[in-house]
């Protein structure tokens, strides 16, 4: 993580909508998983009073912090956001059906589930936000149906 350390709180009601200081991420840029039809592009954004500036882009969209660790990198921890909705389409909606041994591809690089967990809205996730450790990514979004909780799937780097 570059410039220091960043108190993140993702939440599904109130999010930050970061039209206008968001980056589209090059096309190349997309987060892929079969095993739920995810075919998303990566938008980055800012951070804003500890809080990731998250769009509006509902379906295909997810974000990233635009300060945070480089996808397909060797260490850290790069986060993925992407929406949820009870009445879809949602571009998470199906994160929650996600496995051990699942495959999702970034880029360059493909990344194996490693667990899922649901987590409250309420839980603070800057400590997911880091340049050590084994490479990996944690998708977030909103559970389906409970959106007082999140959906976290962890996946560790198989393939750069």
């Amino acid at each position: 993580m570059r410039g220091g350390a960043l108190a993140v709180v993702v939440t599904c009601f109130a999010v930050l909508l970061g039209q206008g200081a968001a980056s589209a991420a090059p096309d190349r840029d997309r987060l892929r998983i079969p095993e739920t039809s995810t075919n998303a592009k990566v938008v980055r954004v800012p951070a804003r009073a500890g809080t990731l500036a998250i769009g509006s882009g509902l379906t295909n969209t997810v974000y990233t912090w635009d300060r945070g660790d480089p996808p397909c990198d060797a260490t850290g921890s790069t986060v993925y956001a992407g929406h949820a909705w009870r009445s879809g389409p949602g571009t998470a909606d199906r994160w929650g059906t996600l496995r051990r041994g699942d495959t999702i591809r970034l880029d360059r690089c493909s990344f194996t589930v490693t667990h899922r967990e649901f987590w409250s809205a309420t839980r603070p996730i800057g400590r997911l936000f880091s340049v050590s450790g084994p490479g990996r990514i944690v998708l977030i979004g909103c559970k389906v149906g409970d959106y007082s909780k999140r959906t976290m799937v962890f996946a560790r780097l198989t393939n750069r």
